[in-house]
């Protein structure tokens, strides 16, 4: 099964992404992807909080800031939270030795290709896109990738939810779980 949860930071879309990979795993290894790569204080406690709440549930955490389709050793038993695409994006977009801005077909098959790897994937992406400000070019760039990007995995997605100040809707697959 694949699962989308999208919303905005800091909307309870990592808490709720934790507990259905739990509440999915019947057997093999119950995985955490984290994406993150830490750029400042903000980021380290963000991280620290995911930590702190994820350990209740025995995650094996995988840290890796692109090319997820390196991962190893996972089996079709196995269940994934990938949390986040938008740092996936993210660090795909924005390298060391300069601007990738073309990333969604990247992206795009190595989640497809995990994605079959796997019993269940849980992936974790926001919603950037409900405010009506014009950013910079590459600020919209970003936007536009990551929108792309979320309407292809939404269209993958077996159940798509949003998450907003800790109220869930169904966009896609209501009933294929009990949140």
């Amino acid at each position: 099964m694949i699962v989308l949860v999208i919303g905005g930071s800091k909307s309870g879309k990592s808490s709720l992404a934790e507990n259905i990979s739990y509440n999915l795993k019947e057997e093999g290894t119950l995985y955490y992807l984290a994406t993150m790569n830490p750029k400042d204080l903000e980021d380290l406690k963000r991280i620290e909080k995911h930590i702190s709440n994820r350990e209740k549930y025995n995650f094996k955490t995988i840290e890796i800031k692109s090319d997820i389709k390196s991962i190893k050793d996972i089996n079709s038993s196995d269940t994934m939270l990938l949390d986040s695409v938008t740092s996936l994006v993210t660090n795909e977009m924005f390298k060391e030795k300069g601007f990738n801005l073309d990333v969604k077909d990247k992206i795009n098959s190595e989640i497809k290709s995990l994605s079959k790897s796997l019993k269940n994937l849980i992936l974790v992406s926001d919603f950037v896109f409900s405010d009506s400000k014009v950013y910079d070019e590459l600020t919209e760039k970003f936007r536009k990738e990551l929108g792309s990007i979320n309407c292809t995995l939404a269209s993958l997605a077996d159940v798509v939810i949003e998450v907003n100040f800790g109220n869930i809707t169904f966009h896609k697959g209501e009933g294929l779980l009990d949140v």
